[in-house]
């Protein structure tokens, strides 16, 4: 399967069509969207996302909750090393973590903006 890609928050489109991404991009792709999605900001499905505002006043809470959206995303066979470090000043959480996927392994690197 495919997907369309998404770059800086838009489609990209190049030569007056839209470029896809498969396999291992694609799993990249979702991660980033599942990571940056609000519980509730999705319309078709109030209950996907990330609840970071109850999340801040529990980290245990938050970090279960982010490790249950990643685990939900197709072809994510498992979740390795995960760290989540939230700083309540910048209202940034980092997370890192070795995403095992079918198509072979993502290091996740991610700074969250939650404002």
């Amino acid at each position: 399967m495919t997907d369309i890609m998404i770059k800086n928050n838009g489609l990209e489109i190049l030569d007056g069509d839209f470029t896809t991404v498969t396999e291992i991009e694609k799993v990249k792709q979702h991660i980033t969207v599942a990571l940056n999605t609000f519980k509730g900001d999705w319309i078709l499905n109030r209950n996907k996302g990330i609840n970071y505002a109850h999340g801040f006043r529990n980290t245990t809470y938050l970090e279960n909750d982010v490790k249950k959206q990643l685990t939900a995303i197709e072809n994510i066979r498992s979740i390795d090393n995960f760290e989540m470090f939230f700083d309540k000043t910048s209202l940034t959480v980092k997370i890192t973590a070795i995403v095992n996927t079918v198509y072979g392994k993502i290091y996740l690197d991610e700074i969250l903006y939650t404002q």
